[in-house]
């Protein structure tokens, strides 16, 4: 995801889902907004 200058790269070496509450925890770090996020 690329919001304004920021380019947002969620790490999975394992290639498979990831959980929701990592997903969480990484958007609400990354201060990306729950609507603008899954608007993708």
């Amino acid at each position: 995801m690329i919001k304004e200058n920021i380019t947002l790269r969620i790490p999975n070496p394992h290639q498979g889902d990831i959980g929701k509450e990592l997903l969480a925890r990484i958007l609400r770090q990354a201060q990306v907004d729950k609507h603008d996020w899954e608007t993708l």
